[in-house]
């Protein structure tokens, strides 16, 4: 492939939790192309640049394996071309997820006559959360809590979901 056919690219600074744990670094997404489809496209690693491990050695280029990828954390603004999309759905659910290591709670949009298992049984890629709680058990340590931020979940690695009561 030459330079000329090429994509343009914007740079995406993303938190992605992965098995090893937080891995910070910079994406490179086509232009055109919103975040959620980049991350759906068919390939086996995203690029990251500027990276910072969770062992905190820092890297400037690393090749992550998307079968880690368990949530991705990118800039509020990133989420707006996907939320964009489930706009048109009418119902927001609570659900919580649990993966290894800890689990993501927040609001996910649904069209107004699909239950959530009906979706995610469906779903084999990624889905956007919104107002999350993260809790990620930390080795030795007390489990570590985020909240009020919207990550994108990827359902394979995902152990299981269950919507909540409002």
């Amino acid at each position: 492939m030459t330079s000329e056919e090429r994509p343009e690219l914007r740079l995406v600074p993303v938190r992605t939790l992965t098995p090893a744990g937080w891995i910070v670094g910079t994406l490179h997404v086509p232009k055109a192309m919103p975040l959620i489809d980049f991350l759906e496209a068919p390939r086996a690693f995203v690029s990251l640049s500027d990276v910072k491990l969770p062992t905190g050695s820092e890297l400037p280029f690393f090749a992550l394996a998307k079968s880690a990828l368990i949530l991705v954390q990118p800039q509020p603004e990133e989420l707006v071309e996907a939320v964009t999309r489930t706009s048109g759905r009418s119902r927001l659910r609570q659900v919580s997820c649990l993966f290894e290591g800890g689990l993501v709670m927040g609001t996910l949009a649904l069209p107004s006559d699909h239950r959530v298992s009906d979706e995610l049984l469906a779903s084999n890629g990624f889905f956007v959360l919104g107002h999350c709680t993260i809790g990620v058990d930390a080795p030795a340590k007390t489990p570590v809590m985020e909240a009020g931020i919207h990550v994108i979940v990827h359902s394979p690695r995902l152990l299981g979901v269950t919507e909540m009561k409002s």
